[in-house]
Order: structure tokens, then C-alpha cells, then sequence
């Protein structure tokens, strides 16, 4: 047997090649889920007092790349630091063209094993859950990587140091694990009080805003653990206590008062084009409409994103919160924005009044129907399965599963922006799904779900210049798709003067 040690975490030495030799000689321990030593199949475990020996048995490869593995490993690890600073990598050749991957550290115990960790004290149950998710957030922030959340995966040693166990790390999937993991643990662990969730909910809530730089990374991981499975009541108030802790839930969802008109106005993505906002509002001053919806990104791409905000601020209307605007209230321009829509963020960020600003960042996230209404419908600027509330699209690919998120949670309608698409996916009562054209007016008891798109006021994208928004017979049950004129060159003067990028005037002389 031939061992050649590749290097530490803190690139000393620790242990030398008989010391692995002697740990090999040992019994292999059996890995089993709810012990201490859990992992993959495919590994192999050599216990002893002070050390433990991992050998990755299901990797088979030559001598070169055997190597190149450990280095790269090695590399990967010594740049994270979350792993011991004595945890050691070497090659293992036990036959002739036969090596095998294997690492020693020392003997740590895992925080899902210390003391049973549901007989420690409630503070340094905390404490520990707070240690592990620093390390957790610092690694998708600074790597956009992940950690394996398991309290399996982490140990502390003797003098309480806290360590990641596992070799494996991850791409970073926005929250989905963590909040999938946060359901293992409020399923599972009595000790979660209602006073200790608050605590949690607390600490998470100030982790992620110190560790990200999008505040609405809180939003996105409650509506994650909103729909997180829960057994119980009991398990479903834990959960809705560490939500409620990690938002303003006022901030996230609001419930329409019930409506007095006949029509419901649907707007979206103004996109500070006050002209057409001018000459929308006109047009609903003229026909009575005083009851509407606004759903998001009022500023952005656009001359005049004060000015908008103030005829929306006098309006009686309902306006929601877009990604332009949360993008322009965060300071946050690097997300999902393209060059052309960040350098008009950019510009937008220091001519925000304070009070605008501050109008813009309590907008919630979405809007529902009152419980008396008859049809129940969501209203949201992206789309229903999106956990961003403001990021994804409805269209061609998206469609079908937002449809059956509203199949699932017995919504009949759901109106978004977004997409500056106007017309609707529908999906009638034998499960048949279509698109539909703004070009008529449609009767939506024809159908069982609805996906209405009300198009940009704007800047629309379907190759029709003008304002677009809809009117919602709440009556009847028509949706009206409409586009009108506004004095487009007023617009694309000011966005000449103020020198935006010459292409956004041609997009909105084309309507795309």
C-alpha cells in the first residue's frame, strides 16, 4: 500500500503517512443514518480516537487524474475555509493501476449528535443554528455555492469550533435547500416554541439581510416556507411565526376591499412613461373607471419616474411592486436587469424624491380578492410559481405550470406583467389549454384558470405602439383588451434630452 499525502486545508503538515496507514487497519465503521458518522455509500470510514479517515470508494480513476482531483479538491477547500485547518488530502495506491481519493481530519462531533442536540439548551440550539447559517451565507455569497445544510455536516471540536464535516459542495439554488431544509427542522424538532421560532425567524432574517445585498431575499425565502409542507397545526404556527419574523407580511400580500364599479382597471409596467400613463388615466376618468390595479414596475426605462409615481399616489388604484422598481429602491442593478435596463435604473436612483422612494419600497408584493368576490383571483407582477414574486415570466414555456399552480390552489384568475405581452393562457374545465389573442373580448366563464396579461402602458412588446392595459367586468366576467394613442413624441424627446440609450426610442416607436 502507497500513500502520498497531497496537502492541508492550512497548507502545513499534520499527519504523517503511518498514521493514515494505522487508521486504514482498523475496522471500517458502518455509515447509518441517525448516528454519528453519516454519508454517502460510497464512502468509506476508518474511526479512530483522535482521527478519522474517509476513502471515496466510488471513484475509480487512473493516477493523473487521481491527482488532478486532490489538487483541484484541495484548491477548492483551502479558498472556501470551512473545513478544519488540519484536514489533510492524499492518494491511496492499494493495487498496481488502482488509486483511491481519501482525506483525514481530526474527530469531530456533529452538531446533529452533540448531546442528542435536543437535550442542549434552547439558546445553544440558537446559537449553533446561527453559527452553521453564517458559515451557510457567507459561501453563497461570496462563492454562490452551497453548503450541505444537514446538522449532520457540520461538527465542533473540543473547544467548540465549528466546522463543515462534508466534501461535497454545491451550486447555490437561491434558497430553494435552505428553505426545504428549514421544513426538516420545524417538522421535526419539538423544542421549536413559538417564542423560540421568533428568535429563529429573527436571526435568519438579520443573516440574510447582512449577508446579501438584495433585501428581498427575505421575501423570496418566505414565500419558499409558505409553501413548505407541514403534519400538524402545531408545525404549520411554528412556521408561520419564523415567516412573519423574516417579513412584514403587510409588505408581501394584500387583500382588495370589495369593489363598488362595475370595471376593474388592470395596468401594468409604466415604465415612467407619463404621457401614456397621462392618456390611460384620461381615458378611465372618461368612462368612469376609478377602481384599478397596478401590477408593478412604475419606473424604469423611462423619463419620468416622479411623475409617475405622483399621478399613481393621487389615483385610488392598487399598485404593486415590479423588479424595476424594487431594483430602484434597493440600489441593486446587477440582478436580471439588462445593460439597457440597468444604465436606466442607474439614471432613475438619484432623481427619486425620498418620499417616492419610500412609497416605492412599501408596495407589496401581491394582491388577492376579497373573500366574498366572485371570482378568486391573484394579482402579481411575474407569475405565480415564481418565489421572487417579480422575477419570472408567464409564456410559452412557462405557462402550463402556472396554470396548474392555480389549478392547485383553486384560483380562477391570475393577473401579471411583466412579459408587455397582452392576451391570456386559459385552461377550460376538461383541462384543455389555449392562448388567447387581446384582440376580442373574452368571457372568462368559459374557462376554469386564466393567465391575463394586460400588456405594458408603456412599452409595449407586441409590435403595437400606444398604452395597453385591460378593464375586468367584474359582473360579467369580461376581460377587454385595450390600446390607445398618447403623444409618443414627448416621450421620446425626453428621453433624447436626458440621454438615454437610442435604442429604447425605437422599441417604443415600434411597440417591441
Amino acid at each position: 500500500m502507497y500513500i502520498e499525502i497531497i496537502g492541508s486545508i492550512d497548507g502545513k503538515s499534520h499527519y504523517k503517512c503511518a498514521q493514515i496507514s494505522h487508521l486504514l487497519d482498523k475496522r471500517m465503521t458502518k455509515l447509518r443514518y441517525g448516528t454519528s458518522f453519516m454519508g454517502r455509500p460510497g464512502t468509506r470510514l476508518y474511526v479512530g480516537s483522535k482521527n478519522v479517515v474517509k476513502l471515496r470508494s466510488e471513484l475509480d480513476l487512473n493516477e493523473v487524474k487521481t491527482r488532478d482531483f486532490l489538487i483541484h479538491t484541495l484548491r477548492k477547500e483551502q479558498s472556501l475555509n470551512v473545513h478544519h485547518p488540519y484536514k489533510t488530502w492524499f492518494l491511496l495506491q492499494s493495487q498496481p493501476d488502482k488509486y483511491k481519493i481519501g482525506s483525514i481530519c481530526p474527530r469531530l462531533t456533529p452538531l446533529h449528535s452533540k448531546e442528542g442536540f435536543q437535550n442542549i439548551d434552547i439558546n445553544e440550539k440558537i446559537d449553533y443554528l446561527k453559527r452553521v447559517y453564517q458559515c451557510y451565507f457567507r459561501i453563497a455569497q461570496e462563492f454562490n455555492l452551497r453548503l450541505d445544510e444537514g446538522l449532520s455536516n457540520f461538527g465542533v471540536d473540543e473547544n467548540n469550533n465549528l466546522y463543515y464535516l462534508d466534501d461535497d459542495i454545491y451550486s447555490w439554488d437561491n434558497f430553494i435547500s435552505f428553505a426545504h431544509y428549514l421544513g426538516v427542522l420545524v417538522r421535526g424538532n419539538s423544542w421549536l416554541t413559538p417564542v423560540c421560532a421568533k428568535e429563529l425567524g429573527q436571526e435568519f432574517q438579520q443573516l440574510i439581510n447582512k449577508s446579501f445585498d438584495d433585501t428581498h431575499c427575505n421575501y423570496r425565502v418566505a414565500k419558499l416556507l409558505r409553501d413548505i409542507f407541514m403534519p400538524t397545526e402545531d408545525r404549520r404556527k411554528i412556521m408561520s411565526i419564523i415567516t412573519e419574523a423574516l417579513v412584514h407580511i403587510e409588505r408581501v400580500s394584500q387583500k382588495m376591499k370589495p369593489q363598488k364599479n362595475e370595471y376593474l382597471a388592470i395596468l401594468s409596467d409604466v415604465h415612467a412613461n407619463l404621457p401614456a400613463l397621462d392618456a390611460v388615466l384620461a381615458y378611465l376618468d372618461e368612462h368612469k373607471v376609478t377602481e384599478g390595479i397596478v401590477l408593478g414596475d412604475i419606473v424604469g426605462y423611462g423619463p419620468h419616474p416622479n411623475e409617475c409615481i405622483q399621478r399613481l399616489k393621487k389615483s385610488k388604484f392598487n399598485v404593486l411592486k415590479g423588479n424595476h422598481d424594487h431594483a430602484a429602491v434597493s440600489d441593486n442593478t446587477k440582478q436580471n436587469l439588462s445593460p439597457s435596463a440597468r444604465w436606466c435604473i442607474e439614471w432613475t436612483i438619484p432623481r427619486l424624491t425620498p418620499k417616492n422612494k419610500e412609497w416605492l419600497v412599501n408596495l407589496p408584493l401581491e394582491l388577492k380578492s376579497h373573500s366574498k368576490a366572485a371570482k378568486r383571483w391573484l394579482a402579481i407582477h411575474g407569475s405565480p410559481i415564481d418565489p421572487n414574486y417579480f422575477y419570472a415570466y408567464v409564456y410559452q414555456m412557462t405557462y402550463e405550470q402556472n396554470l396548474d399552480l392555480l389549478e392547485k390552489k383553486q384560483i380562477d384568475l391570475c393577473f401579471h406583467g411583466h412579459s408587455h405581452m397582452q392576451g391570456m393562457y386559459v385552461r377550460d374545465s376538461i383541462g384543455v389549454d389555449q392562448f388567447l389573442t387581446p384582440k376580442i373580448k373574452i368571457n372568462l366563464t368559459y374557462y376554469k384558470h386564466s393567465l391575463i396579461c394586460s400588456g405594458s402602458v408603456g412599452q409595449p412588446r407586441n409590435s403595437h405602439p400606444g398604452a395597453q392595459f385591460a378593464l375586468y367586468n367584474q359582473r360579467t366576467h369580461h376581460v377587454k383588451f385595450l390600446t390607445i394613442d398618447y403623444d409618443m413624441d414627448k416621450t421620446l424627446a425626453d428621453l433624447e434630452k436626458n440621454g438615454f440609450p437610442g435604442g429604447l426610442s425605437e422599441r417604443l416607436k415600434q411597440g417591441r
